[in-house]
């Protein structure tokens, strides 16, 4: 099992360092909203992680028998195509908000804002679905299921993994909750931060990510 989380840690990182979740936790922190509705940003962010992990590692258990019959090019093609579509995604987007740079704010930044707690949960849910999380996840998935893990250990997995990948929205959430007046300055410098180099620095992130994806899966060959 050991193994395994060091395989998921990077994957796991990249879902954290995911620049929407962030900048959406923030942008309701900073708002009006009451406190219920950033947890339930939160809620609904870390069950969304966990549940598209979770389903694709039991989707992947069901349709592979590449751990059980010890033929591991099928995981070895696997992970080559997902880190290859995650990279191609990954300078997809990043060519397109290069050549659309503007500095108008985005429409669905300015409703963030308005969002009560169900719609919160919604949307929090509704991110883990971004192309990216899928990607991510399903790269993930195929390591978990490659290992043959007993469900107990899987579960655990996929625990640590969810985690990790909503960290970045927790810790804030939560010393935001703890300390309002404290932590709304940094809260809003660090939403800066991000809305200027989050592009960046998401891009070198993800292509190493869907590099060492690759190299795993030439590995299994």
């Amino acid at each position: 099992m050991t193994s395994v989380i060091g395989q998921i840690l990077p994957l796991a990182v990249a879902v954290a360092l995911s620049s929407v979740p962030i900048i959406t936790a923030l942008l309701i922190l900073l708002s009006p909203a009451r406190p219920v509705v950033s947890v339930a940003l939160l809620a609904g962010w870390a069950f969304g992680v966990g549940a598209v992990l979770g389903l694709f590692t039991l989707g992947f258990g069901l349709a592979s028998l590449t751990s059980r019959t010890g033929d591991d090019t099928a995981a070895g093609i696997v992970r080559i195509l997902v880190g290859t579509a995650l990279i191609a995604y990954s300078i997809r987007r990043f060519r397109r908000r290069v050549h659309h740079a503007s500095h108008v704010t985005p429409k669905w930044m300015a409703k963030v804002g308005r969002l009560n707690a169900p719609g919160a949960l919604a949307f929090g849910f509704l991110l883990a679905l971004r192309p990216k999380n899928l990607i991510l996840s399903i790269a993930a998935s195929v390591v978990i299921g490659d290992a043959s893990l007993s469900l107990a250990n899987t579960l655990i997995v996929i625990a640590i993994f969810t985690l990790i990948g909503i960290s970045t929205v927790a810790a804030p959430t939560v010393a935001h909750l703890v300390q309002p007046e404290r932590t709304r300055e940094p809260l809003n410098s660090m939403r800066e931060w991000i809305i200027d180099n989050s592009t960046n620095l998401i891009f070198i992130l993800v292509i190493f990510v869907g590099v060492v994806i690759i190299s795993s899966g030439i590995e299994k060959l």
